[in-house]
């Protein structure tokens, strides 16, 4: 019978601390329009407040649903939300992003996008942001071709590179750490 009652109070524990969890919120301390993170407040500190963190993002992935944001590019929110909540300010982030590959859409204007997809650019508000807090964007030349936009207007914050090989590699030399935004 002790058992029995033993196993029963293990489980409303179990269920009880999983309700709590699952309570939490997301913030977005630094970055408003996506990339929320939790508070982590057990977490043992890593990230060092004397540095200046340079990172070279290589965003690959495309959206599923045209109305929804990239993740790739949220992914870029959620470093900063994430760096913020560690004590790290944005202005200790130096980051180049390079889209390519299945995430060339998200570098169209708004009229572009909703002209090719129906919807306006989910992606611009966060690209904007990010571009304010001194994020560098750069689309790759070969897929601008490759994809059928080289004509295509563009966000005004992101600029052309001849490939993305050419800047992700150039950026890893200059010391930036490489960090994948695909699947």
């Amino acid at each position: 019978m002790k058992t029995k009652f033993s196993l029963i109070l293990a489980g409303l524990a179990v269920f009880f601390v999983a309700t709590l969890s699952f309570g939490q919120t997301k913030e977005f301390p630094v970055v408003k329009n996506g990339g929320g993170v939790f508070p982590v407040p057990e977490a043992t500190p890593v990230a060092d407040k004397k540095m200046a963190y340079k990172i070279v993002g290589d965003l690959t992935v495309g959206s599923e649903k045209p109305e929804e944001l990239n993740p790739g590019l949220e992914r870029v929110a959620r470093l900063f939300n994430a760096y913020a909540e560690a004590g790290i300010k944005p202005e200790n982030i130096a980051m180049v992003v390079v889209v390519h590959f299945k995430g060339t859409p998200l570098i169209m204007n708004d009229a572009a996008y909703e002209k090719a997809f129906g919807v306006a650019n989910p992606n611009t508000a966060l690209i904007d942001e990010l571009a304010g807090k001194g994020v560098k964007f750069f689309v790759c030349g070969q897929s601008l071709r490759m994809r059928g936009y080289t004509d295509t207007p563009r966000n005004p914050n992101i600029k052309v590179t001849e490939a993305a090989l050419i800047a992700t590699t150039t950026y890893q030399m200059k010391g930036y750490a490489m960090l994948g935004l695909g699947n």
